[in-house]
């Protein structure tokens, strides 16, 4: 009996046509990132029509961890993912996505919930059906929860638990942030998290306004057409509201076994002068065998320097791993290379770190993960983000700009974690920080 739906499922994905759709609003183009983007029936997409075999399909929600009503009920919203709707079961979803070769994830970050899949061409139709079903229709029974969900947050909780950077991820946006963003990724085991709750949580963020739908080598006018097909009926819902992120800064401290790190950041709106800062301190060598050439480069790769781009916020951070010794010595570094930007930025360094921004920047709207990017942006912004105008931006940066965020990181507040063996790891004070 399976065998026999399944068949008749795949038969009807593959004989879907293309119909002409008269409230589709017209198409804009991206040209310089390949996208083009469109509002169709409330919803948002962008595809960017390339050649070969594979096309990657994401449903980009607007239901992270920021805006969870309990701590963690975004993470189980996630884990319901592929689980059973009125339409299929979880069991049949697995065989039918093994049966036409393609894959199925999903990820939970600050912002988004990300249901990704990545499948042959010509299965298009099947698999938008599919995650439509999985989005629209999730059954969300008390049973799954209770048997398959549940073991999942628990299991998710351990593995983070045991990754002192994971550990000094959540410690750093939690002092950062406290509230929205510093609410943590994992549901812990002291949440109270009920299946009322999921499906609340479920109903006023699986909605076509927090949707963004984008896709890698499919085109336009056959996934606008999809979408009316699938989800016409979706609910309409309002966006979920994104207040502004204030930084608190603060210092966490987390005895572990797991290993040993010492992170501190800073936080402020979104600056294109934060991805200079952090591609000038470097620590993250581009080449092979190499530490390279930035302030950050004499720790041997004990210390790095990182952006993470929110919705709202950018945080830079600097984090340092190894023994607690190297990690001394790493922070002491880190500490002396803000200083040296706070002395000022030589055009030399200064065009080095534009180079190297505008690198990551235009980087991280590649492959699966910029997908995901791709369609926050769009959520957020209502259009697809223009490598013309990212560089453009990075390369307004000045070092005077450049300088006084150094500055402001060492003279103001910040947020500081140390995990591992915290007793011989050194406060921010010790390293001439405030936090």
């Amino acid at each position: 009996m399976l065998v026999s739906s399944t068949s008749a499922c795949l038969r009807r994905a593959a004989s879907f046509s293309v119909r002409a759709n008269a409230s589709r609003s017209l198409a804009t183009a991206a040209a310089d990132l390949g996208f083009e983007s469109s509002t169709v029936d409330g919803i948002k997409i962008a595809t960017k029509d390339i050649a070969g075999p594979i096309t990657t399909l994401s449903f980009v929600i607007k239901a992270g961890s920021r805006y969870a009503t309990v701590p963690g009920v975004a993470h189980a919203l996630q884990r319901f993912a592929y689980q059973n709707t009125p339409k299929r079961s979880g069991l049949r979803l697995t065989r039918e996505t093994e049966l036409l070769g393609g894959s199925l994830t999903s990820e939970l970050t600050r912002d988004s919930i990300i249901l990704t899949a990545r499948f042959l061409k010509d299965d298009l139709p099947y698999f938008f059906e599919a995650l439509s079903d999985v989005f629209a229709q999730p059954t969300l029974a008390r049973h799954e929860l209770a048997e398959i969900v549940g073991p999942l947050l628990k299991l998710d909780a351990k593995l983070a638990g045991a990754d002192a950077i994971v550990v000094a991820s959540e410690g750093i946006n939690s002092a950062a942030y406290r509230k929205g963003l510093g609410l943590p990724l994992y549901a812990q085991a002291t949440d109270a998290i009920s299946i009322d709750t999921v499906r609340a949580y479920k109903d006023a963020v699986y909605t076509k306004s927090n949707l963004a739908i984008v896709a890698s080598g499919a085109d336009i006018s056959t996934l606008s057409d999809l979408v009316s097909t699938y989800l016409e009926k979706a609910p309409a819902g309002t966006a979920s509201s994104t207040p502004a992120s204030a930084f608190y800064g603060g210092e966490l401290r987390f005895p572990t076994t797991a290993g040993n790190v010492l992170s501190f950041g800073y936080a402020s709106d979104v600056s294109p002068t934060f991805n200079v800062l952090a591609s000038v301190l470097g620590g993250a060598s581009s080449i092979k065998w190499s530490y390279g050439t930035s302030l950050l480069s004499t720790t041997a790769g004990k210390a790095y320097a990182k952006v993470t781009p929110y919705n709202g916020s950018s945080l830079l951070t600097i984090t340092a791993t190894g023994s607690p010794a190297e990690i001394k010595s790493a922070g002491a570094t880190a500490v002396d290379a803000l200083k040296t930007v706070a002395a000022g930025v030589s055009p030399e360094i200064l065009k080095k770190g534009i180079a190297g921004a505008k690198f990551d920047a235009l980087y991280a709207l590649e492959g699966p993960a910029g997908l995901a990017s791709v369609g926050k942006t769009l959520l957020a912004s209502g259009s697809v983000p223009a490598a013309s105008s990212i560089v453009s931006e990075i390369e307004s940066v000045t070092a005077e700009s450049v300088k006084s965020l150094a500055e402001k990181i060492l003279s103001e507040k910040i947020a500081a974690v140390a995990v591992g063996k915290v007793s011989e790891l050194p406060y921010a004070d010790e390293l001439g920080l405030k936090a």
